[in-house]
């Protein structure tokens, strides 16, 4: 009798043993926190892929702060002339392309030649001088490489690679230095690709319409966009067309008043400019620009701040430029972003028809300035 009751009391404990080590919660338990965000957006995307940020753990400060990225594929570029010039580590070649034959040009070659006219000669500043005040469109000089030395630090092990970067940017404007070129130029060359079709021309040259409209406009209404360049925003977009998106980014972020006061997505969620910008730049990855670590702002983070080592502007943003949530709420704007698009959602973008400027802008804003004055250039990544 002793003997059967200390067997069943046996197997009792050792069932009660197996229970516990099923249900006893982890030692190193990992406990993870959404960032307060007070205007965080609301993807069209589904709620199973919203991007979470999550807090490091107190005993590794220096740890960088994850956020998940979300499968998404990419579309390449179809062109290879668009391939050519997203690699490219010298613009002139295309310019002198066109100007071989400016008859035969097609519409996408006048849109490149203009596109390193608007970046090497067209604006009061390029890619060369953003990070030694080289002279624009010239080539580098022993006493400009001297310069960028005096920024480096001593016995840092980054200086090679920046170094590297330095001569990589600024050789992409090598040689228009000997070209007698201007801004006027890159716009006559816009409105040629405008009308063979190409998007991301239209959306340059509403760009460029806007940027003389606001010259003699007042209050906000004046300063949004008219129906017809909100017209030409979204035939370029419904393409597509990476170039097209990354203008349009710019335009409807820091280039413009379109979207004071108004909200954006399929909520109506409020305009935040800090998240929305770099969400149209990360759009424009998906859809083929380059993006990799040969990315412009890729490498001039490198050269100029000593930000160096990352493979994509993607990385390069999540860790060097955005604050977790701001980067956690531009991967939501991205997803309905490219949402927008493809459904030709264009409310959720503020750029639906009706939603232009309402009130008449003064005559003398739709004069042409003498001087050639030139809208900013789309971001080569």
């Amino acid at each position: 009798m002793n003997k059967t009751f200390l067997i069943i009391a046996g197997v009792i404990a050792a069932l009660s043993i197996g229970v516990w080590q099923l249900l006893k919660p982890p030692e190193n338990i990992l406990v993870s926190a959404v960032e307060p965000a007070s205007a965080a957006p609301i993807s069209a995307a589904s709620a199973a892929n919203t991007t979470s940020v999550q807090k490091p753990s107190p005993t590794v400060a220096a740890a960088p702060i994850s956020v998940p990225k979300l499968a998404r594929s990419i579309v390449p570029l179809k062109s290879v002339l668009a391939r050519e010039f997203e690699k490219a580590t010298q613009l002139k070649q295309f310019y002198e392309r066109y100007a071989a034959n400016p008859d035969a040009a097609s519409g996408e070659l006048k849109y490149f030649a203009a596109s390193a006219i608007e970046t090497c000669a067209g604006r009061g500043r390029g890619f060369g001088s953003g990070v030694a005040g080289v002279t624009n469109g010239s080539s580098l000089t022993e006493a400009d490489r001297a310069k960028f030395q005096t920024k480096l630090k001593d016995n840092d092990p980054a200086n090679a690679q920046r170094v590297a970067a330095f001569e990589r940017v600024n050789q992409i404007c090598e040689g228009f230095q000997s070209l007698s070129l201007t801004g006027a130029d890159a716009i006559k060359l816009f409105r040629e690709a405008a009308a063979a079709g190409n998007p991301g021309a239209r959306v340059a040259l509403a760009a460029e319409e806007y940027r003389e409209q606001v010259r003699s406009a007042r209050g906000t209404e004046e300063r949004r966009l008219s129906e017809e360049q909100l017209s030409s925003v979204r035939d370029g977009l419904s393409t597509g067309d990476p170039f097209a998106i990354q203008r349009a980014g710019q335009l409807l972020s820091w280039g413009s008043s379109q979207l004071t006061d108004r909200g954006v997505g399929p909520n109506n969620e409020p305009f935040n400019v800090r998240d929305f910008a770099p969400a149209w730049a990360l759009a424009a990855c998906d859809r083929g620009a380059n993006c990799g670590a040969d990315a412009y702002r890729v490498l001039n983070g490198c050269a100029q701040m000593g930000a160096c080592g990352y493979d994509s502007l993607e990385t390069y943003m999540q860790y060097n430029e955005l604050p977790p949530n701001a980067y956690a709420n531009a991967q939501q704007y991205r997803a309905m972003i490219l949402d927008a698009i493809e459904q030709r959602r264009w409310d959720w973008l503020g750029i639906a028809q009706g939603s232009g400027r309402t009130t008449t802008v003064p005559p003398q804003a739709a004069a042409r300035p003498s001087s050639g004055a030139f809208i900013p250039a789309a971001t080569r990544g």
